[in-house]
C-alpha cells in the first residue's frame, strides 16, 4: 500500500489525484454536518432532504453545460472556475453561521436559506471531479487506463475516510460548523492555487472542439443517452452503471439508520464505525483491485462484482451480529470498489479521445439523477418495511446478473468514434 501511494505522488496524474481528493473532502466534510445544522436551527427533517437534493439537482443541470465548455475552452480554465465555485460555496456556508436567525417562515430561517444557496453553488461547480476524470482519459493510454482509474478511486475513498474526521474535529469546538466551513475554504483555496500554477492542459489544439454549440439538445442528459444508446457496448455499460450506482446510493442512504436501529449505535459510534469500515474501501482500491485487474479482463471483473454484491448483501441481511455484519460488509465493499473503477475504464474505452468528456459528463449526469431520487426512495421503503433492507438491495445486482447473462452474453467492446 505504501508503494502504491508513492507511485501516485510521482505520477503525471498527481494533480488530478489531488483534485479528486479535495472533491471527496468537500463532500464528506459537509455531508455529516448537515443534520446537525438542521437541529441547530430547529428545521424539520424535510429541509435536510431538500438541501441534499439541491446539490444533486444542480449537479445534474450544470453538468452538460460545463462539459461543452470544457471541450470548447479546454479543461484547465473550467477546472479553475469550478474550483473557485467550490471555495465560494464554503465561504457562503461560513457567512450563514454569522447571520441572525431571522424567520421567513415558521420553519425556515435566514441561515438555512443561505446554506441552501451554498448547496446551489457547490452543485453547479462540483463537476471539476468529472473534468478531472476526463483529464485522466486524455493523458492515459488504453492499456493503463483501468489502473489509473482505480488509483483515482483509491484517492476518492481515502477522502471519504478523512473528510468525516476533519468534520468531527471541527464540530468538537464551541463554534460548531463554522470551523468546518473555514477548513473547507482553506483546502479549496490551496487546491485552486495549485491548479493555477501547476496543472497542465490535457487537450491538444487539434482535439479542441472550437465549433461546439451549447444547445438544449447537446446539454440534455436523456438526449445524450439516446444518442449513444444504439451502440451495444455503451448501452450495456450505461445499464450496469445504473444498477451499480443505485445500489451504492441506496446503501449509503440507509446505512447510518440501519446501524442505529439494528445495532443500537449512537451518533459517535456510527462515526467510529463508518470511519473504520471506510478503510475497507482504501484497502480494496489499493490492494485487492490490483490483483483482479491483473488476473481478469474487465468483463470478468464485473461478474466478480455481481457475485460479491449479490451474495454479501444477502449475508448482511441475514445477521444481527455486528462482527459478522462487518465481515460480510468487507466483501461487499470489494464488489463496489471493483465495479466503480472498472466501469470508469469501460466508459472511457468505449469512445475515442475527442468524445471522452461527453461520455464522462453523461455518466456523471446519471449519477446525479440517481442521487436525487434514490435517497428519498430508499428512506421511504426503509421506514415502511418489516424485514432487512439489504434483501431488497441485493435485487439490483441480481437483475444485472440475469440481463447481462441473457442479453449481453457475447458483447465485445469496440471504440466508437462518433455518434450521429
Amino acid at each position: 500500500m505504501k508503494n502504491t501511494f508513492l507511485n501516485m505522488m510521482k505520477s503525471r496524474f498527481f494533480i488530478v489525484f489531488l483534485i479528486t481528493f479535495v472533491n471527496g473532502l468537500s463532500f464528506t466534510m459537509l455531508f455529516p454536518v448537515l443534520p446537525f445544522i438542521i437541529k441547530i436551527y430547529e428545521a424539520p427533517e424535510v429541509v435536510l432532504w431538500i438541501l441534499l437534493g439541491t446539490f444533486s439537482l444542480f449537479q445534474f443541470l450544470a453538468a452538460p453545460i460545463l462539459g461543452s465548455l470544457s471541450d470548447k475552452y479546454w479543461r484547465k480554465p473550467i477546472l479553475i472556475i469550478t474550483q473557485a465555485g467550490t471555495m465560494l460555496s464554503w465561504v457562503v456556508l461560513w457567512v450563514s453561521y454569522l447571520l441572525p436567525e431571522y424567520q421567513f417562515l415558521s420553519f425556515i430561517s435566514l441561515p438555512i436559506l443561505v446554506i441552501f444557496l451554498s448547496r446551489v453553488f457547490d452543485g453547479i461547480t462540483w463537476w471539476n471531479n468529472s473534468v478531472a476524470q476526463a483529464i485522466i482519459a486524455d493523458l492515459s493510454t488504453p492499456s493503463e487506463r483501468t489502473k489509473v482509474f482505480w488509483m483515482n478511486g483509491a484517492i476518492m475513498w481515502l477522502a471519504i475516510v478523512v473528510g468525516p474526521s476533519i468534520w468531527a474535529f471541527s464540530m468538537w469546538t464551541s463554534y460548531g460548523y463554522l470551523w468546518t466551513a473555514i477548513a473547507g475554504t482553506i483546502i479549496s483555496f490551496i487546491t485552486l492555487l495549485i491548479m493555477i500554477f501547476f496543472l497542465q492542459e490535457s487537450i491538444a489544439e487539434e482535439d479542441k472542439k472550437s465549433k461546439i454549440k451549447i444547445s438544449l439538445k447537446n446539454t440534455n442528459l436523456f438526449a445524450q443517452i439516446s444518442k449513444w444508446w444504439k451502440f451495444k457496448n455503451i448501452r450495456y455499460t450505461i445499464f450496469m452503471k445504473i444498477c451499480m450506482f443505485s445500489a451504492f446510493v441506496w446503501y449509503t442512504s440507509i446505512s447510518a439508520l440501519y446501524l442505529i436501529d439494528v445495532f443500537r449505535f449512537d451518533a459517535i459510534n456510527v462515526w467510529y464505525y463508518m470511519t473504520f469500515t471506510g478503510m475497507f474501501l482504501i484497502f480494496h482500491q489499493t490492494v485487492s483491485i490490483r490483483y483482479f485487474v491483473k488476473k481478469f479482463r474487465d468483463r470478468k471483473s464485473l461478474y466478480i462484482w455481481m457475485i460479491f454484491m449479490w451474495l454479501w448483501f444477502l449475508a448482511m441481511a441475514s445477521t444481527k451480529n455486528i462482527i459478522l455484519f462487518t465481515v460480510f460488509y468487507f466483501f461487499a465493499v470489494l464488489g463496489i470498489s471493483l465495479s466503480w473503477s472498472t466501469l470508469s475504464s469501460l466508459f472511457s474505452r468505449s469512445v475515442d479521445k475527442k468524445n471522452q468528456w461527453e461520455i464522462m459528463w453523461m455518466v456523471a449526469g446519471l449519477e446525479s439523477f440517481i442521487s436525487v431520487w434514490i435517497p428519498i426512495l430508499a428512506t421511504l421503503i426503509y421506514t415502511h418495511i418489516d424485514f432487512s433492507i439489504y434483501f431488497l438491495l441485493s435485487i439490483l445486482p441480481l437483475v444485472w446478473v440475469l440481463i447481462s447473462s441473457l442479453v449481453y452474453k457475447n458483447i465485445h467492446f469496440e471504440t466508437v468514434k462518433e455518434a450521429s
